[in-house]
């Protein structure tokens, strides 16, 4: 048996004990390498980190110190308030009312800005200005201080600082804003200088009350211009500054004067007023009163009267059109240039009139339509607007719905004299007294498959013939829709949209018979051009466009837009403007109150001329005249069609006779000028011919030298003869009479026995001339509107719709 060596055993564990102190040591060492490392690591990390960091910082802070500040102070003179003018009595621009987006801003120079307003400035808010490059370092650390303590609202910034929060709007409280502001600053001053940084201070500034800069806060509150304020006034408008809502003197008047005599003491601590002026200062503030206060009872009125009227309205829409015409520019341009631009508009209203006008519709009473809208519109011969009134209530805001200017609407019969009989007459279609056709078209409206004829009348039945006069006095339908087949509905049409500023026409109006003749339009028009387009009776044919201001500046006084020389189209010849203004001379004087309402436009001492219009079912009624200084259009009815009580149809003649008769109270009498190669002769009201001692009855025609119409052979009456055969019989017959001497020869011996009465008693009894209203018209002669010609014309009645013309234009032949 193998014997065991023990010894071996004892030495070996010995040498194991000294292995596994080894081994402890090795481990030691182990973890602190680990640990080292693990140190050295972060510590890499963070110093990576750190570097990082500090290059991105300084890459950041040389960004801000490098970038453009944005910030252009001459663009900043452009955000100005637009001023209005008007007339005075005397003729002379005065200013009347102000336009501005929410900022009102009147930019003063550096050098119109009074010392004691810029010391008061420096003094309050920034007395190291001339003395830092931008920054007020030591403000500025007080302010990161209060910020990282959790302060909200902090302090530091400079004049420069503040400009920068007050153009670029950033109100942002943190500390990378902070840090922008400031390089922004740094950057701004080496820009610009000191005063012109001071003075883009003082004109862009917040100073309470919508007043942006020190003009605009001197007018509201002390009712003069900065450079005419003392001490304490400069004092009162810059302690606003540091908060516009507490300080604002209107408001909170006692607070303002605490901060206006801690700015008083500033500038006297400062050097910059004496002892003595610093006490006349405090004198001052003490019993400091603002012209701009108002009573809170009184707050409804203020913001009424800065609500412009219905005048302003429509000129603030013209400019806005002509501005981006003109200039190229955008409908969001054109209106922030209004508003910010500084122009100075001048405008053509008349103001007495237009306050008239205004508080008239304010006031009248339509008792059977009380909700029922009214809008009028007087324009001057020369296109001016003189008065416009988009509603019958009160104005409540600005670019609200204007019926005057821009709703579109059917003007019935009142466009009868505009396009339709005007144009017969000028190219020798018609005379003063042409008999026209008072009978339907056989292919009037396309319904249910097959052609109807039309237009009704709104009397019973047809005439058979009318004198033009009595065509327009009775508001004939038909015979209106017999002239359009005669002068072409595209002519027609041309006239309306080339020379007479009809701008809401729809195509189809130049291929509708009943569109121009009856004033059932598929587009529509305006009061206002219903206005202008009246004047060529007054003025020898002439159509200015209407206009509601006379020129507009720019903020350096050059002119941007112009209607002071404006040149007229020429609608129509002077013998044309003559006969039609005699034709709606005739209809106002000679007016038949069974017929329409026309007479009660007549005005004591003067010529008034008009036409009155009403559209399908009674739902629009208009009356549009003139007289020889002014047109003046006017419409009732409601903004969703509905009919109007019979007992409102006399309201637009009734309000057409006071607004004219109000503007004409201030003017010199006078008569139309009218065409001297226009003869006036009388003719026969039967037949339409130059009367003879042997028509019964007569009235007063006007006729063109060359175009006059034969003598009436005193036979009114034939039997089995159309009135064409008769007239063409006559004429005939009427050349001996008109060369022979002697005008009392018996013509009726010659014919009598040849033909019976029975013409004559057919025809005289229905003649608007012999004023007996017909056998036929049942109308209300108390309101003397009621079925007055103008019944069956509105838009979008079928009746009105009429075939598509056979003539639509092109050459018009004369009638023999």
């Amino acid at each position: 048996m193998r014997k065991t060596d023990i010894s071996r055993y004892k030495s070996e564990g010995n040498n194991g004990n000294a292995v596994h102190s080894n081994v402890a040591v090795e481990g030691t060492k182990g973890f602190l390498s680990i640990l080292w490392k693990f140190i050295s690591t972060i510590l890499l990390i963070l110093v990576v980190s750190g570097v990082i960091v500090t290059i991105s910082l300084g890459i950041y802070l040389y960004g801000l110190a490098c970038q453009p500040t944005g910030i252009d102070l001459q663009s900043e003179k452009m955000q100005l308030t637009t001023f209005i003018y008007v007339d005075d009595k005397d003729g002379n621009p005065v200013e009347y009312q102000s336009l501005h987006d929410t900022e009102n801003r009147v930019w003063v120079t550096f050098d119109e800005i009074p010392q004691q307003m810029k010391d008061a400035m420096v003094a309050i808010e920034d007395k190291r200005f001339y003395e830092h490059n931008g920054v007020d370092w030591v403000r500025t650390m007080g302010a990161i201080l209060n910020l990282s303590s959790g302060e909200a609202s902090y302090g530091g910034s400079t004049l420069t600082q503040q400009l920068i929060k007050n153009i670029s709007g950033d109100n942002e409280v943190s500390i990378s804003r902070k840090l922008n502001e400031i390089f922004r600053a740094l950057n701004l001053e080496r820009e610009y200088t000191k005063d012109e940084i001071l003075e883009a201070y003082l004109n862009i500034v917040n100073f309470g009350s919508g007043c942006q800069g020190v003009q605009t806060a001197a007018q509201l509150y002390f009712g003069k211009d900065i450079q005419d304020c003392s001490i304490a006034q400069c004092a009162a408008i810059a302690g606003i500054t540091q908060n516009p809502a507490l300080y604002n003197p209107l408001a909170y008047p006692e607070e303002n004067k605490a901060r206006r005599e801690t700015v008083i003491l500033s500038m006297y601590e400062q050097g910059k007023i004496s002892k003595d002026e610093y006490d006349q200062a405090m004198t001052e503030s003490a019993n400091m009163t603002f012209v701009g206060y108002v009573d809170d009872n009184d707050d409804d009125e203020e913001d009424k009267s800065d609500i412009p009227n219905w005048y302003i309205e429509a000129m603030f829409r013209d400019v806005r059109t002509d501005l981006e015409q003109n200039m190229g520019i955008s409908e969001e341009m054109a209106t922030k240039k209004i508003y910010t631009g500084g122009l100075k508009i001048y405008s053509a209203m008349d103001l007495e009139l237009q306050n008239f006008a205004e508080d008239y519709l304010l006031n009248v009473k339509t008792p059977y339509d009380p909700n029922m809208e009214i809008a009028a519109v007087m324009c001057g011969l020369d296109g001016r607007v003189l008065a416009t009134v988009g509603s019958r209530n009160e104005k409540k805001g600005m670019l609200v719905w204007d019926r005057a200017s821009n709703a579109e609407l059917q003007p019935g019969s009142s466009i009868k004299p505009v396009c339709v009989y005007p144009l017969a007459v000028e190219n020798d279609i018609y005379n003063f007294s042409s008999m026209v056709k008072d009978e339907p078209i056989s292919k009037w409206r396309y319904e249910d498959g097959v052609w109807k004829s039309g237009p009704k009348n709104s009397y019973e039945g047809f005439l058979g013939e009318l004198t033009l006069a009595d065509a327009i006095e009775r508001s004939s339908n038909a015979c209106a829709a017999q002239t359009m087949e005669l002068v072409g509905t595209q002519t027609a049409y041309n006239e309306a949209v080339t020379k007479l500023g009809f701008k809401h026409l729809a195509a189809e109006d130049a291929e509708n018979l009943g569109a121009l003749s009856l004033g059932g339009l598929a587009g529509g028009t305006t009061v206002r051009e219903m206005a202008a387009s009246y004047q060529y009776m007054g003025n020898g044919g002439k159509y200015y466009s209407p206009y509601t201001y006379t020129y507009v500046t720019d903020s350096d006084d050059n002119v941007i837009l112009d209607n002071r020389d404006q040149v007229p189209n020429t609608a129509y010849t002077e013998e044309t403007a003559t006969i039609m203004n005699r034709l709606l001379h005739y209809n106002v004087v000679n007016n038949n109150p069974a017929h329409t309402s026309a007479g009660q436009a007549k005005i004591s001492g003067w010529d008034i001329l008009g036409k009155t219009g009403t559209t399908d079912s009674n739902k629009d009624h208009w009356f549009v005249g003139l007289s020889p200084y002014a047109t003046c259009a006017v419409w009732t009815g409601y903004d969703t069609p509905a009919s109007i009580a019979e007992s409102s149809f006399t309201h637009a003649v009734d309000i057409f006779h006071d607004l004219m008769q109000e503007y004409l109270s201030t003017k010199e009498n006078k008569e139309f000028t009218l065409s001297d190669n226009v003869e006036a002769i009388s003719y026969c009201s039967n037949t339409g011919l130059l009367a003879t001692s042997y028509c019964s009855n007569t009235y007063t025609g006007y006729y063109k030298k060359d175009q006059k119409p034969e003598y009436c052979s005193g036979y009114h009456s034939y039997s089995n003869y159309s009135s064409n055969t008769y007239n063409s019989y006559s004429n005939e017959y009427s050349s001996s009479y008109s060369s022979s001497s002697n005008n009392d020869y018996d013509y009726s011996n010659d014919y009598s026995d040849d033909y019976s009465d029975d013409y004559s008693d057919d025809n005289s009894s229905h003649s608007a001339s012999s004023n007996t209203g017909g056998g036929t018209d049942t109308g209300d002669t108390g309101n003397g509107d009621y079925n007055s010609g103008d019944t069956n014309t509105g838009g979008g009645d079928t009746d009105t719709g009429g075939g598509t013309s056979n003539n639509t234009g092109g050459d018009i032949t004369p009638a023999a």
